[in-house]
């Protein structure tokens, strides 16, 4: 009996503590589940951390001023976009590399932006040899790309993820063929780098020119950043008598043409270029020798359009300068990935690819709407007077 009733109380004492251990278990689970809850709309609500996005453009040598616009101008929409919010509170980030102006490293830099999981897009890309050495890492990496400045026809179509908010070679080739009839020229001196920017340009430009009449009397090369002595190809001109030059180059070498054509006696003969001279670069660094070039951009801080005049002032603010043709088509690209993250559901490479892809985005350089990545804008034509840009009737 005792035996029983011992085996009762133990029984009953078992039960209890099972009763008290599965309303601690509950109640803890509860309490548990509460603080998740908490924890899991506080996450919701809360910045999930910062987006980031890549910028690879020449910050030393010969172009880093055009290089630190570009950037500038980047980071400039940037600021703008998380003054405004961000991304339901999620702020974006700028990655900002220097390539050097160097397919090399650029190529260095574009495996770096597509190893780091962290970035989503990448501005990128000054010179067209670099984008043409970062275009396929981005592409097997599944990364899109933008570029304000890279101009090669090569690059048409070259990627689904790469895209530029400047228009193509062969289109600026085809304008300044025109440019060049327009001014009254019958024969002409054509000068290009040796690369794909000057290459890309002078096919088409030798295209056109034939078409309108143009005769080309000489041509000569040069090496970007590394040709500095012009005199061999300034006397070849000279004996040629050409109306006037086109350069197909940027504007550290059309600064060397212009100040030595002065001193081998065809400082008269006028120079048009392409839209690599369209830089307050050229003036600051060209000094008197540049007044009267003609050149052709994509923007200019007079258009009285109220977004340009937005743009123009809030970036004088800033920068105390007004934005350069490189700097406002780099504001585009940026704010057009901006917009394309805005736009889709999920922060990833594909998605904003397929934004970017969808976009008809009206910026401060015109229409960006993308048919093989590429867009064809209307350009204007620009010449140096009294020391500044002036837009040529």
């Amino acid at each position: 009996m005792k035996r029983k009733r011992f085996m009762k109380s133990l029984l009953a004492g078992l039960l209890v503590m099972m009763m008290v251990a599965m309303m601690t278990v509950v109640s803890g689970c509860s309490s548990g589940n509460t603080s998740a809850n908490a924890a899991g709309t506080a996450a919701a609500a809360a910045p999930e951390g910062t987006i980031k996005i890549g910028a690879s453009f020449p910050l030393t040598g010969t172009v880093a001023a055009d290089g630190k616009y570009i950037v500038d101008s980047i980071q400039f929409a940037v600021d703008q976009f998380n003054e405004a919010g961000g991304i339901n509170g999620r702020k974006v980030e700028v990655v900002a590399e220097d390539d050097e102006a160097d397919p090399s490293s650029a190529a260095s830099i574009a495996n770096k932006f597509a190893e780091n999981k962290d970035i989503v897009a990448v501005v990128t890309s000054y010179n067209s040899s670099c984008a043409l050495a970062q275009v396929p890492v981005y592409k097997q990496a599944g990364l899109p790309a933008i570029s304000p400045v890279s101009t090669s026809p090569d690059l048409t179509g070259a990627s689904d993820y790469f895209f530029r908010t400047c228009a193509s070679d062969a289109y600026v080739g085809k304008l300044g063929a025109d440019y060049c009839a327009d001014l009254g020229w019958k024969k002409v001196a054509l000068l290009y780098e040796q690369d794909d920017y000057g290459l890309g340009i002078s096919k088409k430009y030798e295209e056109e020119a034939k078409s309108k009449g143009l005769e080309i009397a000489y041509t000569g090369t040069f090496v970007y950043g590394e040709t500095k002595d012009f005199s061999t190809i300034l006397t070849s001109i000279k004996e040629a008598g050409v109306d006037g030059i086109f350069i197909c180059g940027l504007v550290t070498e059309t600064c060397l043409i212009a100040n030595q054509a002065d001193t081998l006696g065809v400082g008269d003969v006028p120079i048009c270029g392409a839209d690599g001279l369209y830089s307050p670069a050229l003036i600051s660094e060209g000094g008197a020798a540049v007044e009267g070039i003609y050149t052709l951009g994509a923007f200019t801080p007079d258009n009285q359009d109220p977004t340009v005049q937005k743009f123009v002032k809030t970036y004088k603010e800033k920068y105390g300068s007004d934005p350069s043709n490189w700097a406002a088509l780099a504001y585009d690209a940026t704010n057009i990935v901006l917009e394309a993250m805005k736009s889709s559901k999920t922060i990833d490479r594909e998605s904003i690819k397929n934004a970017i892809a969808a976009t008809s985005y009206t910026g401060v350089t015109g229409l960006n709407k993308f048919v093989k990545g590429d867009v064809e804008k209307e350009y204007l034509k620009f010449v140096v007077k009294n020391g500044k840009f002036e837009i040529y009737k």
